[in-house]
């Protein structure tokens, strides 16, 4: 199958003018017209964000210091920036462990090591191709959220190409884990294993069983996965993850521990590694892990300031608070302008004053705290809120504590998960009695709020309830019920009247939210299936 280049848009990545040219040269002799080319990863990310590439060749190592290919690659996934049915070849001068094992991870459809000849990109490309050009309207369908119609187009390819069959059951499965239908994924899976035992097949299978609650269950499919092949990274994410759930933290910290010295540069895993060295009493372990997250991270997506406040939290437990106010200065510095990571680091202040017995400090902490929530927009930062609360109780402040605490609830009210921690911080605080009662009347007031709305779509007043439950979620993104009447409102309004493309967007919005809270939800399951009918009937031409 020969490659038509002439209509593929393309970006070459490498920080060597000198190789930028050559592979340019070489791609136009294969036909290419619309080529790129890009020193750094910054400006790759800058290019791939005005422009939709069909292949990108990257080189992995762009200089000291600076974003490498591995970060672009996940950058770009996990902005969206690159399309299933995109090319995106790692190019490299090296072959080592880490190297490999870290772009392995983000998996990029393949890696070269140079000299790159003109035969080997072309047979490598044309090999790439054959196998995604099959899979492009079932992207498509994914990219405009009607996974419905990609979890049909996945069966119906399934039997008419039976080559790829394997890959469409694949995708077909992580596709009813991605909206929460669980059942159907593992008959998917069930049916994989029934004719091969397929190291996919097992992970996905695992993921069922952890987001079913099986956690025994998942814990052993996942191992069973790593003891076929010790480099299937992901397996030990989450089996870390079962353990976790399992409160087997020794044995998580262990496996994770594993995975590390396998692949290093996994910034999120060495988060979850300080996470829980912290809560095993292991702070040398935590202070080694954050370190390493915070060094990792600081040319990449996933830079978060959760690293420094968890850096900061383990440098308290051994006794370093003057070391753990640093942290959280260069976290100031880091994130400025961010308010959600400024509220993180003034949150962790707090405790730190807090234990040096700093009060005057401490109460300005809170204060300030107090001021960035509100610019918040209904955003919580669960966590950090939490560690507020206690500051305020601590030092007396038991009014604005209480305030803190009733922010998460309202948009966790309907989550026995975060309303569990909830009254774990009030007991702690030795006020549970009083913390009952506000979460009962906090909960009471999100479903009075939510039942005023329905019944103005009840009533069809379907505009004003459009307006009343966009006011709800912004001030309660993190409710999935808002969220789920407010997606209900606009699609039963455009049923009626006609789609436009503004209300389809605030709709599929709304839907991503409840994915990321609950893809399980019966409601958004019911709103998928109207989302499709409603976006479908917009696509229709007219008569």
């Amino acid at each position: 199958m020969a490659i038509d280049y002439k209509h593929k848009k393309i970006l070459i990545v490498d920080d060597f003018s000198s190789f930028r040219r050559l592979m340019v040269r070489m791609l136009e002799s294969l036909g290419a017209k619309d080529i790129d080319d890009a020193y750094s990863g910054d400006s790759a990310i800058q290019k791939m964000e005005s422009k939709a590439y069909d292949i990108v060749m990257c080189d992995y190592n762009l200089g000291h210091d600076k974003k490498d290919g591995q970060q672009i690659l996940e950058e770009a996934k996990h902005r969206g920036l690159i399309r299933y049915s995109s090319i995106f070849v790692m190019l490299t001068a090296e072959n080592t462990m880490p190297m490999v094992m870290g772009a392995v991870e983000y998996q990029p459809d393949d890696y070269l090591i140079k000299p790159i000849s003109k035969e080997m990109v072309t047979m490598r490309l044309e090999k790439i191709l054959k196998r995604k050009t099959d899979f492009e309207d079932i992207e498509t369908a994914v990219r405009n959220k009607e996974y419905l119609r990609a979890i049909t187009l996945c069966d119906e390819r399934a039997i008419n190409i039976p080559r790829y069959m394997l890959e469409y059951l694949r995708l077909k499965g992580d596709l009813c884990i991605t909206i929460g239908r669980y059942d159907e994924a593992a008959a998917v899976f069930e049916k994989v294993l029934s004719m091969r035992e397929i190291s996919w097949a097992k992970m996905g299978m695992g993921k069922v069983h952890f987001h079913k609650g099986e956690y025994l269950k998942a814990k052993d499919m996942f191992k069973s996965v790593l003891d076929d092949n010790k480099t299937y990274m992901e397996a030990y994410d989450w089996l870390a993850k079962a353990l976790q759930e399992l409160e087997a933290l020794d044995e998580a910290q262990k496996v994770l521990l594993t995975a590390i010295g396998i692949s290093p540069k996994a910034i999120l895993r060495h988060q979850t590694i300080g996470d829980i060295s912290g809560k095993i009493g292991d702070y040398d372990a935590a202070e080694e892990a954050f370190k390493s997250a915070i060094a990792i991270g600081k040319h990449s997506c996933f830079k978060s300031p959760s690293y420094y406040t968890g850096l900061a939290k383990t440098m308290i437990k051994k006794d370093s608070p003057d070391e753990a106010l640093q942290v959280l200065n260069s976290a100031r510095n880091e994130f400025k302008g961010n308010i959600e990571a400024m509220f993180q680091t003034v949150s962790m202040e707090g405790i730190v004053y807090k234990g040096m017995n700093r009060k005057e400090d401490a109460r300005k902490t809170i204060q300030e705290a107090t001021r960035l929530l509100e610019k918040l927009s209904g955003k919580v930062p669960m966590e950090a809120t939490m560690d507020l609360a206690r500051v305020c109780f601590d030092l007396g402040e038991k009014e604005k504590g209480m305030q803190f605490m009733q922010n998460i609830v309202r948009n966790n009210h309907d989550n026995d998960k975060v309303l569990a921690m909830v009254q774990g911080v009030f007991k702690d605080s030795q006020l549970e009695e009083e913390g009952a009662k506000v979460i009962t009347t906090t909960k009471n007031e999100v479903i009075k709020l939510n039942n005023e709305g329905v019944s103005l779509i009840e009533e069809g007043k379907l505009e004003d309830a459009i307006e009343y439950f966009e006011k709800a979620a912004k001030g309660l993104p993190e409710s999935k019920i808002i969220n789920a009447n407010a997606a209900q409102a606009l699609m039963m309004y455009m049923q009626k009247s006609g789609t436009n493309e503004k209300y389809l967007y605030t709709a599929s919005q709304y839907l991503d939210r409840i994915k990321s809270i609950d893809p399980s939800y019966d409601k958004y399951q019911k709103l998928l299936n109207l989302y499709e009918k409603v976006a479908g009937s917009s696509k229709k031409p007219d008569a």
